[in-house]
């Protein structure tokens, strides 16, 4: 079932942001062919205006992931809808993974298109053949130097890209899920309950540190000739902050799933 809920999540979301995207790599095209005609003419008018549209649709399609992460997680579950979306027979824990994969989904895929968009403005003749060039003894030289760590790290940071993900969304719905146990001011309760978890968040994680005898904001001095000798630091304060980001996920899940299950007001 979570399966449908996605395929239909995302039919939903698509709509918006499909043509999102389209806009801001059309944009990103006229910016590239305004550049290349503008070169040695005066046609700068056109330049300014081809680059404030791109930036105003790459600003909007970013603010619209964010508008869409918090939309449809308030409409479809703590309005109206939510008395349709809780009579199916899913699980409120579904709803929530549901909700935050496809917003994941649409972040990652927003950079993507960002990168796509300016590699399209920026692109010249000849760069992906000195790229391709260089590319490859520039990844030689890393696998060299940080031998079979280099996957260890690449793991490390996909799971930092997940967790972090996660908690930023899963924060965003705990926090309106808290207002929403209000029966007035449920904005301002949902914005109030964002600061209080951050706030909280932040001494729970200092504390945890402190107990473990770590303090992830020292300043920890790598270079070249210590590297390797630092691999063992490396990894445990990396480790250490996964394991932090993946229990504040946790944490912000445990709290959005209780109420949706046990103290649900959709009055």
């Amino acid at each position: 079932m979570l399966s449908k809920l996605m395929k239909y999540e995302l039919k939903a979301t698509g709509r918006v942001f499909l043509p999102l995207f389209l806009a801001a790599l059309a944009f990103a095209l006229i910016a590239r062919f305004t550049g290349a005609f503008s070169a040695g003419q005066q046609w700068e008018t056109p330049v300014i205006i081809s680059t404030i549209m791109y930036i105003s649709v790459m600003v909007g399609m970013f603010v619209m992931t964010l508008i869409m992460t918090i939309q449809r997680f308030y409409k479809n579950l703590l309005s109206e809808e939510g008395y349709l979306m809780f009579t199916l027979p899913v699980k409120p824990w579904q709803h929530i993974v549901c909700k935050m994969l496809v917003s994941m989904f649409w972040v990652v895929l927003s950079f993507l298109i960002a990168l796509c968009s300016i590699l399209m403005i920026a692109y010249k003749a000849g760069d992906w053949g000195r790229f391709m060039g260089e590319a490859g003894p520039v990844w030689q030289e890393i696998s060299d130097f940080l031998g079979s760590s280099l996957y260890l790290y690449s793991f490390e940071g996909i799971l930092g890209v997940i967790f972090t993900l996660a908690s930023a969304i899963l924060i965003l719905y705990a926090s309106i899920a808290i207002g929403h146990l209000f029966n007035q001011y449920r904005v301002l309760a949902s914005f109030a309950a964002f600061i209080g978890l951050n706030v909280l968040t932040q001494i729970i994680t200092m504390a945890i540190t402190k107990i473990l005898g770590f303090n992830l904001d020292q300043h920890i001095e790598i270079n070249l000739a210590n590297f390797h000798s630092m691999q063992t630091e490396l990894h445990t304060i990396i480790v250490l902050t996964l394991m932090i980001a993946a229990l504040e996920a946790t944490a912000y899940f445990f709290i959005t799933e209780r109420i949706l299950s046990k103290r649900l007001n959709l009055e």
